[in-house]
């Protein structure tokens, strides 16, 4: 260890062997992690290399088990969503898209349970070019035969979800909700692509005009269609379009349509009972923008 950086991780971040840590700095990250996520930290600082002086910048990402909640017990389960040691994992593959256009953040390495990340730094992504970019990976990613790879997140969550309790909801959106069981019957006879799993706004980044993906804690198998919800919830834009242009003719308009659209009803619907069970104000719009998105709207 040197530093905080292990040296196989300074020589990938360096691009050769020798260097020394000078100086570095630890800065705690927060925000954008997901359920398995231990501790975010910015390694900056400066090595010495071959006579050289080279600042550098790392995201050192630790990942532990989830403890509590309702998917607690299935943090050891390879399969599920919530499985804690899934990034790692990923990132240490080489599955993860690469770019040109579509990029998870460069890995300088996977130490155990500790992620090396590249620094990335830009603005948030336009969620058009984020969904054609999306469609052109999934049209030509196959489906890894990768024993920790997720299996169809919605209907794990689903089946851990307890009853619909009285929230003050528009009486639609509970309707919605006693729909599920017909909605993920519809779901499972879709093509099944590779997901990102959280393809929201606020794990999408523009880099130099890259689209950078960060947090691929639940990289997954689940229905074509479905990575594009996320993104709608958090945009309020309708990212089909842009998706299909991206895959080329790969899929079938109304298997994207009917995957992003029952997707989006589902999950629009328990965010809508998560947050007023607990007493928070919905987004403006939220449930208008969900029930007009509902299949057979």
């Amino acid at each position: 260890m040197d530093d905080g950086l292990p040296e196989p991780v300074l020589a990938a971040v360096l691009g050769r062997p020798g260097g020394v840590v000078v100086t570095c700095r630890r800065e705690p990250v927060s925000g954008g992690t997901g359920a398995a996520t231990g501790a975010v930290t910015r390694l900056s600082g400066v090595a010495r290399c071959g006579g050289d002086e080279v600042p550098f910048s790392v995201v050192r990402k630790e990942v532990r088990p989830v403890r509590s909640g309702r998917h607690a017990p299935y943090a050891g389960d390879p399969r599920h969503w919530a499985y804690w040691r899934r990034e790692p994992l990923a990132y240490a593959s080489g599955l993860l898209p690469t770019g040109p256009e579509l990029a998870a953040p460069r890995c300088h390495g996977v130490v155990g349970d500790v992620m090396y990340l590249a620094d990335v730094r830009g603005r948030p992504e336009q969620p058009g070019r984020a969904a054609r970019r999306l469609g052109a990976w999934q049209a030509r990613a196959a489906v890894p035969d990768v024993p920790w790879l997720a299996g169809h997140q919605l209907a794990q969550r689903l089946l851990a979800a307890g009853a619909w309790t009285p929230v003050d909801a528009d009486p639609r959106v509970a309707r919605l909700w006693r729909r599920r069981d017909e909605l993920l019957a519809e779901l499972a006879r879709l093509p099944v692509v590779l997901t990102h799993g959280d393809f929201s706004a606020g794990n999408l980044m523009d880099s130099a005009g890259v689209t950078v993906v960060l947090d691929w804690a639940t990289l997954g198998a689940a229905p074509v269609g479905a990575d594009l919800a996320a993104l709608a919830l958090t945009t309020f834009m309708d990212p089909v379009e842009d998706y299909l242009a991206g895959a080329g003719g790969r899929f079938e308009r109304a298997d994207v349509e009917l995957g992003y659209r029952a997707t989006l009803a589902l999950t629009g619907a328990g965010r809508v009972h998560w947050m007023l069970s607990r007493g928070m104000r919905l987004p403006d719009g939220y449930e208008d923008f969900i029930l007009s998105r509902a299949p057979g709207a």
